[in-house]
């Protein structure tokens, strides 16, 4: 398991893209997570989401099959396609509350001190949500083109701005939102894969990856 870190609790062109900075878009956005984080579901429901998402971990996103799925979850076809429509319903469902359930356990981590903390922190958050929610982390890599713009916009709208205030603030280098996940949490991206695919070790990297994550957005000079 990754390290834990302990946690407490002028316009950019950035913060122009997600958000005003009145904090209504952090409003809208803990209102986005209420519904795909916590929303209440029937057993039925639950029971569909928890196998799909066993599926993925034990065999890629190709496993999850609505046949797959009846046999894993004890709930008939008709309540499947009842419940979510259809397959893609269902793997769209799956996806915005992966999501959000990892933007969610990120934010906190920005609140830990200084810009270098802060972005350290959000490393070893990332690495070790990957390792204790394996199956969520398997699907969000295997099913990208499942995912709502939209959704996953509101949902990284916290990270972003953040990002975007320590930015005009001189504290970090100023980056392009696009790049912020390929690019600067690329070796977390990379070691989490490979954590998922070969049971790589997480612990031992998060040091070595925050170093590079934080070289990709510290200040220069």
């Amino acid at each position: 398991m990754a390290q834990r870190l302990p946690v407490r609790g002028g316009a950019h062109p950035l913060a122009q893209q997600v958000g005003d900075g009145s904090g209504h878009g952090d409003l809208l956005w803990s209102g986005a997570l209420e519904r795909y984080s916590s929303q209440v579901r029937s057993t039925s429901q639950q029971a569909v989401l928890d196998a799909a998402l066993a599926l993925v971990a034990e065999g890629g996103l190709d496993a999850v099959t609505i046949g797959a799925l009846t046999a894993r979850s004890g709930v008939s076809n008709g309540s499947v396609y009842h419940h979510f429509g259809s397959r893609a319903g269902l793997l769209a469902v799956l996806y915005r509350e992966s999501f959000a359930h990892c933007m969610a356990a990120l934010v906190p981590a920005l609140e830990v001190g200084d810009a270098r903390k802060a972005v350290r922190a959000v490393v070893a958050r990332y690495l070790e949500w990957v390792a204790d929610h394996p199956g969520r982390a398997h699907f969000l890599y295997a099913a990208p083109e499942s995912a709502d713009p939209a959704v996953k916009l509101a949902a990284f709208r916290p990270v972003a701005r953040w990002f975007a205030a320590r930015m005009a603030a001189g504290e970090l280098r100023e980056v392009p939102l696009w790049a912020l996940d390929p690019v600067v949490m690329g070796p977390a991206h990379e070691c989490a894969r490979r954590h998922l695919r070969h049971g790589f070790d997480l612990g031992p990297a998060v040091d070595l990856v925050a170093d590079a994550v934080w070289g990709a957005v510290a200040p220069v000079g």
